[in-house]
């Protein structure tokens, strides 16, 4: 599967605003996109689509900034994801319906079906949490005996 850089740039974006979340309240547009090295513009239509999913919320005025509607072990993946991308997660239109209805019916119940809820199951099984601990791991600390 690949992700559009709409919805790589909201994954990280997110993540990042859950890896600052216990010590910072609020995240500007433009402190995210320089941290990210991400367009400013484009960063804004996608937070808009995060607003609009419920993902972030904001605050207006010298203080402001977005900020996660919900703690990072709350939102999932998919939320996200469907937020930004809500046709990755859209049925699959009919391919041969009126010609070959058993054909259609059997695409159906065992590809399309199956792969949507395996694709959400997944996706809903992993964290902003996940993400930020992830992130923050240091794998250069080797502690070595001898």
């Amino acid at each position: 599967m690949k992700l559009s850089a709409k919805s790589r740039y909201a994954l990280a974006s997110v993540t990042k605003m859950a890896m600052a979340y216990d010590s910072k309240e609020t995240m500007t547009i433009l402190e995210i996109a320089t941290d990210l090295n991400i367009s400013k513009i484009y960063l804004e239509r996608v937070f808009s689509q995060l607003k609009q999913g419920n993902i972030v919320s904001a605050i207006k005025g010298a203080q402001g900034g977005y900020f996660l509607t919900n703690t990072p072990d709350k939102i999932s993946i998919y939320e996200v994801l469907s937020s930004v991308e809500p046709a990755l997660f859209a049925d699959n239109e009919k391919t041969v319906d009126e010609i070959a209805p058993k054909i259609e019916q059997a695409l159906q119940q065992q590809i399309y079906i199956r792969l949507d809820e395996a694709l959400k199951e997944s996706l809903s099984s992993v964290t902003l949490a996940d993400l930020a601990e992830d992130a923050q791991k240091d794998d250069d600390n080797y502690m070595y005996y001898l």
